[in-house]
Order: structure tokens, then sequence, then C-alpha cells
């Protein structure tokens, strides 16, 4: 978002914005400390005590599935890519489908972290000391693009254009959002995660009704004003426009839609997020009421991604921000001015306000979890800890993990992270959700297995990044300056995924299961039909 004129902000167009974002930020921390005052046990502060019914579950999974870049970036790729946005985005929509099978089971292990899911099958410390490596590994990129998304996003809707005001932007977010999640806990980030949801939802509602009465209902009509605006009907409604129409184009659209429709369901916050369910059937009716709300979310994005192509037109967007990610902020700001305000431009400023601290404090969370439980309490100090010891651990862990992430997202901010984004979205498809899958279906998995698709696949999905267009050879690359790169693929779980899942048969198969993890075994599957808890 690098040309403000389209959006010059004036006097009172600061005051509106900036006033709303500083009453939301109070209302979050207020909230926050209301909720968190009580966590004193770890069960309380990682799982919520485990006491959250289907719709709150739902609602929380919904605010932990929407990040700030699921609520600018596909609006984007819709009005600039056409049909290819609109398949990215229905692949994103189908992803929590994933998370329909897996969420009872993984409920009843009775477990909040990845690491101590997977040791349901495995003993000694490797499995968590992998399952801690796998969350920092997702969770850290993925928290210094949301960061820099915010900076960014919070410079433009207030106008800042001087030098460095992005980045500023980004240390005040981050250090709000280190507050929130070592006051809050589960409990606290699970107010937020609702509240955003709630504004998210109303808002593209809101936006979609404006957008819609703009054209008098008439959807076809929007279409034909979105081909306009998008190159004609040739060109927006045929697949082709995000990536080209070449061999590899159409490969790279297919590992996109492979990696969102794989990885967005598993990341570490969310299996959390799940474990706070009451039990695992009121895991599975979270699940299944989140996948009727976030496909709705999508239609939303899709019918936003349409209008804003029709109402402001892909040069325009284009020209103010060439990834597209400020189409929301310009079509809300086009319908303000047909209407002589500025309400639904603040609205959506305080929905990725929200959004952000939201998703960031989630991140964070999982990653100080899995530090301070499955590293110092499990791995390091074997369960003989307290809960008030394990707290401490996690609460420095978080102020650690977000001041290190701030960081990172000052130093980067000028460089390109698309490749962060690429690689931690393909592990979660390509290591986690393998591993998963074995670990919760398949009685074979074995101990060579698990770490064979834990680290094998990690090490592919690392080769194939480093040595892809994300990282050299392209303007867009994060070393642009420089060609070494051989694989053709930004998005690479086109090939990353077959390769997890091929790594755990073969592993499995090559050292089978000993005695041992036979017993492990039965002793899970009883646990994860009975729903047992344990940590």
């Amino acid at each position: 978002m690098n040309d403000h004129r389209l959006l010059a902000v004036t006097d009172v167009g600061l005051v509106t914005p900036l006033t709303s974002f500083l009453v939301v930020v109070c209302l979050c921390f207020l909230l926050c400390l209301a909720t968190g005052i009580d966590n004193d046990t770890v069960s309380d502060f990682y799982a919520a005590d485990r006491s959250f019914p289907a719709l709150r579950g739902a609602l929380a999974l919904c605010g932990d599935y929407i990040p700030a870049t699921a609520v600018l970036t596909p609006i984007g790729a819709v009005a600039l890519g056409g049909y290819d946005g609109m398949i990215v985005a229905a692949s994103a929509s189908a992803a929590l489908g994933i998370l329909l099978v897996l969420a009872e089971p993984l409920r009843n292990t009775g477990r909040f972290t990845l690491g101590s899911i997977l040791e349901t099958r495995t003993t000694g410390n490797a499995t968590r000391i992998a399952g801690t490596v796998l969350t920092l590994v997702v969770c850290v990129p993925l928290t210094v693009v949301q960061l820099t998304v915010a900076g960014d996003a919070t410079a433009y809707v207030l106008g800042l254009e001087a030098p460095g005001a992005a980045q500023v932007c980004t240390v005040l977010i981050g250090l709000l959002i280190i507050s929130f999640a070592a006051f809050g806990g589960m409990r606290g980030t699970s107010v937020i995660q609702t509240g955003k949801a709630l504004l998210v939802f109303g808002v593209i509602l809101v936006l979609t009704a404006v957008a819609a009465d703009r054209f008098a209902w008439s959807f076809g009509t929007m279409m034909e004003g979105a081909a306009i605006g998008g190159g004609g009907a040739d060109v927006f409604h045929a697949p082709g426009l995000l990536f080209g129409h070449t061999t590899t184009g159409t490969f790279e659209l297919l590992s996109l839609c492979l990696t969102v429709s794989l990885g967005s369901a598993v990341v570490p916050p969310i299996l959390m997020r799940v474990s706070a369910s009451l039990n695992g059937p009121s895991a599975r009716r979270a699940a299944r009421h989140a996948v009727v709300m976030v496909t709705l979310f999508y239609g939303g994005v899709v019918l936003l991604g349409t209008a804003a192509a029709a109402v402001v037109g892909a040069q325009a967007i284009v020209a103010d921000d060439p990834r597209g990610n400020s189409a929301l902020f310009l079509l809300a700001d086009s319908l303000d001015q047909e209407a002589g305000g500025r309400i639904l431009f603040t609205v959506v400023a305080c929905a990725v306000f929200v959004t952000v601290l939201a998703t960031v404090a989630g991140l964070t969370l999982a990653s100080a979890a899995s530090l301070s439980h499955d590293i110092y309490a499990c791995a390091l100090r074997q369960g003989t800890v307290t809960d008030k010891q394990e707290l401490a651990v996690a609460r420095w862990a978080i102020m650690g993990l977000g001041t290190a992430s701030v960081v990172l997202a000052v130093l980067l901010h000028e460089w390109s992270v698309l490749f962060l984004a690429s690689f931690a979205a393909a592990v979660a498809a390509s290591v986690i959700l393998p591993a998963l899958v074995y670990t919760l279906f398949w009685k074979d998995f074995s101990r060579l297995g698990l770490l064979w698709t834990l680290y094998g696949s990690l090490a592919c999905c690392l080769l194939l990044q480093i040595f892809g267009p994300t990282v050299s050879g392209q303007p867009y690359s994060l070393l642009a300056e420089y060609d070494f790169h051989w694989f053709p693929l930004q998005n690479i779980a086109l090939v990353t995924v077959p390769v997890g899942f091929l790594l755990g048969w073969v592993g499995s198969r090559l050292r089978p299961r000993t005695p041992t993890e036979r017993a492990q075994h039965a002793e899970a599957e009883t646990r994860m039909l009975t729903g047992v808890d344990r940590q």
C-alpha cells in the first residue's frame, strides 16, 4: 500500500478511524483482563478448562480461521484475478471440512499442543520437541506476516506517509497483542476471537448489502461491471488471470488451492481451539457450525471482490497497491463517497484492527504453550513443575516470542514476506496434516514414520521454498536482485503434500510398530473413542 492519494484522509477522516481504533483497543484490553483474571491453572490458561459449548466454539474457530490476510487478500484476489480468485476463495471455504473430520478425535485426545497430540502414539521427548519446532515454524512466520500487514494497513487507514510510519504502527500493535495474550490466555483470546468473528461477519454482510444495492440487487449487472473494470469478460471470467495461461500457471493455481484447502484448518491455534470444547461431540458440532459460517463469509468475499472490480476497477486497485490488499478499503471509501460519509470505511478499519489483534494473540499463545508445556514442563522437567511455574514460563515465552516477532516484522517491512506466508502454509498442509491424519486414523503408523513425516517433509518444504521464485528470480521475490531458483512454483504444496504422506508410509513400513507402540495405540484409540482428558 504505497500510494495513499486515492484515500487522502482529511482531518475529520483521520479523527474518526483513529478514535474508533482507540476505543476498540481499550475494549479488547478490558475484555482480556476481565475474562483472563482467573487464569491460574494450566488447563484454564491453555484450554479455558475445556468449557466452550458448540456455538461459542464455532465463533472462536471462525475467528482463528480468518486472519487479516483472509479479510484483505482474497477480496483483492477476486477483484484482480476474477475467476482464479473465486476458485481460491472456494478452496479456502472448503478447508474447514477437513477439521470437521478431525475435530472429535482431536478433542478426545485430551491434549492441547501439537507435540502432545502427536505423542499419543509414541514414547520419549522427540515427538514433543518436533511438535514444538513445527509450531514455531508455522506460527512465527504467520505472526510476522500479520504484523507487517497490520502496520501497513494501520498507516494506510490513518493516512500516515512519513518514512517509518508503518514500522511504528507495527511496534505499537505488537505490544498491544503481547499484552492481550499474556493476560488473557485462552479465555481472553477466545472472547476477542468471538467478537472479531461477529464484527467481521457483520461488516461483510453490511458491505455486501450496500454494494448489491449499488447495482439495484442485480448480481448480473455487478458481474458485467466487474468484467468491464477487470479488463473484459473474456479475461475476468476466464482462468489464467492470476498466474497466466501456461502449464506452470495452471499448476500454480492448483497448488495454491491445495495449500489453502489442506493447511488452513490444522495450524496450531486451531488445534488449541478444538481442545477447549466441552467434549468430542461438541467439538464436532462447533466445526460443523464453523463450516457453514466460513462458507457464507467467503461467499461474501467473492461478492465484495466482484463489487470492487466493478466500482473501483482493477487499474485503480493496482495503482494503489499492486498486491490488491487495499481493494476492501477502496470499495468502502467509494461506497462512502456515494453516501456522503465515512462510516463504512471506519467500520472496515476497526474490523481489520480487531482481526489482527485476535489472530496474532492466538498465534503467540499457541507458540508459547508449546514451549512452556512441551519443552519446559514435559521434556526438561519431566512433568514435575507446578501450574504456577509453568504459567510463569508461558507468559515469559509470550513476551519473548512477541517481541522477537515484532523485531522481525520491523526488519522485514520493506522486504517481500510472500516467502514466509507461502512456507508456513505449505508446512501446515504438508507436515502437520499428514502427521495428524496418520496419528488419529492409521493403526500401523510408527515412531519412525512420524519422525520421517515431521522432519523429512519439513526439509522438503524448506528446500523447494528456498529454491523457488518467492526467494529469488522474480520482482516479488525476497532477494529480487538474485536468481538461483530452479523450482518453478511459488506454492509448493502440490509436491510437498504427497511427499509428507509418502514419507510417513515408507518410514512406518521400514520400521513397524514396537510392542510398546502397539499398546500406546490401543490406549490412544480407547481415549479417542471415550474422550478421557489427558495433557
